[in-house]
């Protein structure tokens, strides 16, 4: 996401999905040893919300107003008083760092808001991470997949019910290092997304409350469904999800991460996508209250995007750094 912010073929494996294409390569690793980089087959969608309700979730933060007169960013402008929240969930696959090499495709789920004013200066995007998801293929549980480096205990939103979470040595990938991520359960268990009639597929995302070690029944938790279709009338520019994307991850640790999205490949295959996005609350789910929602008739892109996570940073460098190809 952001952010996994903040969170990739494996050799020999290419995963089919419901459009009939493939997973992209990572092409990136040979350049970048030292750097976690992935593939990340997945979907975005922009979401304005009540402005209030922005501003309650970054605070101590404040909001950069959007700059909807660009209209290479934004050719229909945004609706009055709202700011953007931007929702993705996808397939990682060839996630490398080194020698180090992910066995196995990941899962990735992300709610953010873009144009959060970290550097309090009125100019400078970030993504304040809300909530970062990841789970293993056909539900098997990620800590299975994951090599651990320490664990901590997260009390579930809105259940009082407490879940172990593995922190995972992933940063920059799904971006963990400074940030709070929740196992989840995606459907479908397998793809990045679905086909479920003409022109219509769907991806969700659940909180593991309580996962099943052996053979007990997991408890989970609704976290969002995006469940969508192509159009050739999209509401915002393939530039659009290039820049919010991009724009660096703030962590909990006071610093802040670059998790910089390459569309630029000729199998980047960036589809303009339409369709509802429905956020589950603290009564049936896990997202913020501020949030909680069906939202319809919603836009967004679906993409194949190479993805280098570079090592936290002060926020004034993460941003200094961007790399203006990326966002091209």
């Amino acid at each position: 996401m952001p952010y996994i912010s903040c969170l990739l073929a494996v050799i020999g494996l290419y995963i089919s999905l419901a459009l009939g294409a493939v997973s992209c390569p990572n092409t990136l690793a040979f350049y970048n040893p030292n750097l976690r980089t992935a593939c990340f087959n997945a979907t975005w969608f922009i979401v304005p919300v009540p402005r209030s309700s922005a501003e309650a979730l970054v605070k101590p933060f404040k909001l950069i107003t959007p700059p909807t007169s660009d209209r290479s960013l934004f050719p229909n402008g945004l609706p009055a008083g709202t700011h953007l929240v931007v929702v993705s969930t996808g397939l990682q696959n060839d996630i490398r760092m080194s020698l180090l090499q992910i066995k196995e495709a990941l899962f990735s789920g992300s709610i953010y808001v873009p144009y959060t004013d970290r550097l309090n200066d009125g100019k400078t995007p970030f993504n304040y991470p809300v909530r970062n998801y990841i789970g293993g293929l056909n539900g098997e549980d990620v800590r299975g997949v994951v090599p651990g480096k320490s664990s901590e205990t997260r009390r579930g939103a809105g259940c009082g019910v407490q879940s172990r979470l593995t922190i995972l040595d992933l940063a920059g990938v799904a971006t963990l290092t400074g940030t709070t991520v929740f196992i989840a359960s995606f459907i479908p268990e397998n793809e990045a997304y679905a086909l479920v009639a003409s022109n219509e597929y769907i991806a969700q995302v659940k909180q593991v409350i309580v996962p099943n070690t052996i053979s007990g029944p997991e408890v989970k938790q609704e976290a969002f469904d995006l469940d969508f279709g192509t159009t050739k009338t999209p509401l915002y520019a393939d530039k659009t999800i290039r820049a919010l994307v991009n724009q660096p991850i703030i962590l909990t640790n006071g610093l802040c991460q670059r998790n910089t999205h390459y569309f630029n490949e000729t199998f980047t295959a960036l589809t303009s996508r339409s369709g509802n996005v429905t956020l589950y609350g603290p009564i049936s789910g896990n997202v913020p209250q501020e949030l909680a929602g069906k939202y319809s008739k919603q836009g967004g892109y679906s993409a194949n995007a190479e993805v280098v996570g570079y090592n936290p940073e002060t926020c004034s460098t993460a941003a200094a750094r961007l790399d203006p190809k990326a966002v091209q």
